[in-house]
């Protein structure tokens, strides 16, 4: 799996994306970071979905509760915020569960922090999904700070 982050200054440009996607190998999935909001629109979901390609749903502390729009066979999930509780587990759990039950893969990554506190979130949200839980269909996983 390749992880493609589109910066913010990047601006909407279907034509360039469709031709990004039809290059891009079948056998090698693709999930799209698309940071400039213009991105996020029905027509550029269209071309995602056409290609196989997901749409990545980032939370960020600026920008908590993203939409979580599925183009792709899978589900990507960036959850970067410093802090997560109780209540913010649940609720992602929440709306995990329909995609895995679809028979979605769903891929989340947690931001990496300076005391290692991540692995300990992503065993808190495996344990929220018991029947998705590790040797399954359910990958969670902390990624490094960029």
């Amino acid at each position: 799996m390749a992880l493609a982050r589109i910066p913010a200054d990047r601006h909407r440009d279907d034509a360039r994306l469709a031709a990004l996607l039809a290059a891009w190998p079948r056998e090698l999935p693709l999930a799209l970071e698309l940071q400039d909001p213009a991105w996020h629109v029905d027509e550029v979901f269209a071309i995602a979905g056409a290609a196989g390609a997901a749409i990545v749903c980032t939370e960020t502390d600026d920008a908590p509760d993203p939409p979580l729009t599925v183009t792709g066979p899978f589900v990507y999930l960036r959850l970067r915020r410093e802090r997560y509780g109780t209540a913010d587990l649940d609720a992602w759990a929440a709306r995990v569960e329909p995609f895995l039950a679809d028979g979605r893969d769903a891929f989340v990554f947690f931001r990496h922090d300076a005391l290692g506190a991540t692995p300990g979130l992503a065993a808190a949200l495996a344990a929220r999904l018991p029947e998705y839980a590790p040797g399954s269909d359910l990958t969670i996983r902390t990624e490094q700070r960029t």
